[in-house]
């Protein structure tokens, strides 16, 4: 009878799914930034960070991860905020503080997460939100996101809407609609934005490099492709600027396989991750990574397959895209014939092999037909290495909508 008891009072305790998901609508996939003698990090001592985002789904709440990944030291909390800007101003009336288990301040341990409470703010995909942080304490900003395209001499990257983050003066100005503005910052300590999103809502998730990151890339067009389409679907961006599959990278983070749990498979929602670029496994050896020697066409077929069978294990689907041309790029030592017959023996691989759920061919869909080591022309920025406007435009409008079913 005791026996018959138990197992009812644990047949009762397994969650039912909720109507609603928690869906993740924007990342920014945290890394170590460099200190050094000669530039080492300064600390944020009683300041205000705040930081835009765009959410990519549309959701009654809204939930927050903050991340001390690779702090030393306890980051400390002391106020936080989300509400929408306009005009590049918050919105008072839209406003909310962010609660942690009910409490206003956080001390989030050295390595460590932490997920805010949910916060009764409706988002759309037209939004622009601003987190605001409050760091009372001496805080170095170790744990960071590393920017992309053109930068100030502080590091922010800075786009047509202005900086990414901010500092202010000395002050908590958490609920203030403008703070007074000390300096420009990179992203720091906040990692992810999920919403409380409509059922049958998911996540695609795209691991990249440098090629991928930032605003304004093809993923933004594929998000709106599948909005227009009706599909319920975030597309979350979690690739880092010179991150390879196989191996770290000084300012670039841990290897794709390293970080793939933490900023693909645990994000909430997902249903299919995008593996978008491999081309640093094949450019930065001997280069930049003197200890990473040129991979063979079967060590990064295995690394992909590890993706994969990880992915299949939480029931996630995995589209692999083919490597974009590189020829020209403008990096001492990225490029040799030896590493272009890598990646074009790695791409036919990669639309033959079966081994992945679907395949996005943005090698065919930007290379030069009368000259398949480059670009066509127009579809490659100055730099010969990234798509340009017109390049990232062609990849997000080919990209076949049936494969996110």
């Amino acid at each position: 009878m005791k026996t018959l008891t138990l197992v009812a009072a644990m047949s009762i305790a397994f969650p039912v799914a909720a109507a609603e998901p928690w869906v993740a609508a924007w990342q920014a996939s945290p890394a170590a930034q460099p200190s050094s003698a000669t530039a080492p990090l300064k600390p944020i001592e009683g300041q205000t960070l705040r930081q835009r985002l765009k959410p990519g789904l549309a959701g009654r709440k809204v939930q927050i991860t903050l991340t001390n990944a690779y702090g030393a030291k306890v980051l400390a909390i002391g106020a936080a905020s989300v509400g929408r800007l306009v005009d590049g101003k918050l919105d008072p009336a839209s406003v909310k503080p962010l609660t942690f288990s009910g409490a206003a301040s956080i001390s989030i341990p050295a390595g460590a997460p932490a997920l805010s409470d949910p916060v009764d703010l409706a988002v759309t995909p037209a939004d622009v939100l601003a987190i605001s942080l409050y760091l009372p304490l001496p805080t170095l900003p170790e744990t960071y996101h590393r920017p992309i395209g053109a930068v100030d001499t502080a590091g922010a990257a800075l786009g047509a809407a202005g900086p990414e983050a901010v500092l202010s003066v000395k002050g908590d100005f958490t609920r203030a609609a403008e703070m007074l503005v000390a300096a420009p910052s990179p992203r720091l300590f906040v990692s992810r934005l999920d919403v409380l999103a409509k059922p049958a809502s998911g996540a695609v998730v795209v691991l990249g490099t440098t090629r991928t990151e930032g605003e304004g890339r093809w993923p933004e067009i594929l998000a709106r492709r599948l909005a227009a389409a009706g599909r319920p679907l975030a597309v979350v961006n979690a690739s880092m600027v010179a991150n390879p599959l196989t191996h770290p990278y000084p300012g670039g983070g841990e290897a794709g396989l390293a970080r793939y749990d933490r900023d693909v498979l645990m994000d909430p929602g997902v249903r299919f991750v995008i593996l978008a670029d491999a081309i640093n496994d094949i450019g930065q050896a001997g280069r930049l990574a003197p200890d990473a020697a040129l991979p063979t066409v079967d060590e990064l077929a295995a690394a992909y397959r590890q993706l994969v069978v990880r992915a299949h294990a939480r029931g996630v689907k995995v589209i692999a895209a083919t490597l974009l041309p590189f020829a020209g790029a403008p990096f001492a030592g990225f490029y040799s014939p030896e590493k272009e017959a890598l990646r074009g023996a790695l791409n036919q691989w990669i639309r033959t092999s079966g081994a992945f759920d679907g395949v996005i061919d943005m090698d065919v869909m930007t290379r030069d037909p009368a000259d398949p080591l480059h670009y066509a022309k127009g579809l490659d920025a100055a730099n010969h290495f990234a798509p340009s406007e017109a390049g990232e435009a062609l990849i997000g409008a080919k990209i076949d909508l049936n494969l996110f079913r």
